[in-house]
């Protein structure tokens, strides 16, 4: 599972809440209503949560003996999206903030069903049936955009895919391309270039898919192009149909840190 569909459904989810979308039938996406407890949802986003701990270097050996054993960790805003890649729980998994104090208890596991002939996705929501906040994230589910298959851009299913975005019923807005961050190490020391990026838009303009045409030789800067893309509008009026295009990306650093590295022994 790849971070380009977690994105994607972060992405959909926020549309269909944002427009207040009704369900509609979609033959790619079939949802699925889990019955586990909340129990089973809190743990499983503790494990994972607990696994970005230990993998990210962000905490000590003495603080991650800790962990283990505590019974509440605070829950992290800005970790609620995590790929497992086998067993029964495999897919990409969004948590759904809980209150303060406690874990989430509810989540939508994305699994990919497509192969090269056909675009399938299977959305399992977890959560209490009973609560009106349950109902409404099926709801939500069952109008989330398409997500981006991992298979072969030449392959049938990835083609079905780019047919649904090209005829997405969209709502025209502002444009909208806000420029990507300039990390701040990166423009002192006069490290600059252009990231060349391949978007799929749908009619409206709303980017569906980045794939980078060419690096600016720096990954930094690569990435910042790229996941700011994903939220970007390029136009503000409805076209016909979706389409591919070409957008340039640049970064230029200050002219006085470009002068401090032309000066630089090496140089």
């Amino acid at each position: 599972m790849n971070s380009r569909l977690a994105l994607a459904l972060v992405l959909g989810l926020a549309s269909s809440q944002a427009i207040g979308a009704k369900p509609r039938p979609q033959n790619w996406l079939q949802v699925e209503m889990a019955g586990v407890s909340p129990a089973f949802v809190s743990k499983l986003y503790r494990d994972q949560l607990l696994g970005w701990y230990r993998d990210s270097g962000t905490m000590d050996e003495s603080e991650l003996k800790v962990l283990p054993d505590a019974e509440y960790f605070a829950f992290r805003p800005d970790l609620t999206r995590f790929a497992i890649d086998n067993g029964e729980t495999a897919g990409q998994w969004t948590f759904l903030p809980p209150q303060n104090g406690h874990w989430p208890e509810s989540a939508v596991q994305i699994i990919d069903r497509s192969d090269t002939i056909n675009y399938r996705i299977v959305a399992r929501v977890y959560c209490d049936p009973a609560q009106a906040a349950c109902r409404k994230l099926r709801d939500d589910t069952a109008a989330m955009m398409p997500p981006e298959p991992p298979t072969d851009t030449e392959t049938v299913s990835y083609g079905a895919w780019r047919k649904l975005i090209e005829q997405e019923t969209c709502t025209p807005a502002p444009k909208e391309m806000a420029a990507p961050p300039y990390p701040d190490s990166m423009a002192r020391n006069g490290e600059g270039g252009r990231v060349e990026l391949r978007l799929l838009v749908n009619p409206c303009g709303e980017v569906r898919a980045v794939r980078l045409a060419e690096s600016s030789g720096w990954p930094l800067l690569d990435q910042s192009a790229i996941t700011t893309a994903w939220r970007w509008r390029i136009r503000s009026e409805r076209e016909p149909a979706g389409q591919m295009v070409k957008v340039p990306v640049d970064f230029v650093p200050p002219i006085e840190a470009m002068h401090h590295r032309s000066e630089r022994p090496g140089r």
